[in-house]
């Protein structure tokens, strides 16, 4: 009985899937597209703020993977969603890997075999036409700040909400920071993306860290 039902389940699952909203296009972001209130920070959080705009600066001089939340705000993303309802994925134009957010109704991976990155490990699932999105696995490489104030640990847990709005012409992505060792409650704000005008194209921007002359601008005195 139990077989029999696991097959219904899985023959039913592309039909599912098919009466989920279509979040695949290019998005953009605008001046208007940011909610960030002013996060609630610990003590040691405030105390290391100069520390970590060093640890951003210097990744951002040596080409590392930038990682989220960083990328989430370098548009326009390229959001591409699997027609079998097993993932989608999400592309930047700047540094850094591809965010592959599996909705199979997998676990997050064991952290005895998962190799922390500046993405995370992230799964996610359908609630109506809202896709939820649980991610963890963070390292500390990359940019870290977090808009509104803090910074991704290994410890952060994000939770995103993506939602069409305005018959689809506004992509809603809400964002919940939880980790004790930044916040004093959990942080959350908004980005609403619009799409994309038709013809618009993936982009790549290189990052060349041997580069002397960016170097120089990047880490010299402005204005010289």
């Amino acid at each position: 009985m139990n077989l029999i039902k696991h097959l219904v389940l899985l023959l039913a699952a592309p039909l599912v899937f098919a009466q989920t909203p279509n979040l695949s296009g290019f998005w953009e972001l605008r001046f208007d597209s940011r909610n960030v209130p002013e996060a609630s920070l610990t003590l040691d959080a405030t105390k290391i703020a100069r520390e970590q705009r060093a640890h951003d600066a210097h990744a951002i001089r040596w080409c590392y993977n930038l990682g989220v939340p960083f990328l989430m705000a370098q548009t326009p993303i390229d959001i591409i969603q699997n027609a079998s309802g097993k993932e989608v994925a999400i592309t930047f134009p700047y540094r850094g890997p591809s965010r592959h957010i599996y909705t199979d109704g997998r676990k997050h991976v064991n952290p005895d075999v998962f190799d922390p990155s500046s993405s995370g490990d992230s799964i996610g699932h359908w609630e109506g036409e809202t896709l939820v999105v649980d991610t963890i696995g963070f390292s500390d490489e990359g940019v870290i700040s977090i808009p509104g104030g803090g910074r991704r640990t290994v410890t952060s847990h994000l939770m995103e909400r993506y939602r069409l709005v305005k018959n689809g012409q506004q992509l809603s992505v809400t964002s919940t920071w939880d980790d004790a060792q930044t916040f004093s409650k959990p942080h959350t704000y908004e980005f609403r993306y619009y799409r994309a005008p038709k013809g618009t194209e993936a982009r790549e921007y290189d990052c060349n860290a041997s580069d002397e002359e960016r170097a120089k601008f990047l880490t010299g005195t402005p204005g010289l």
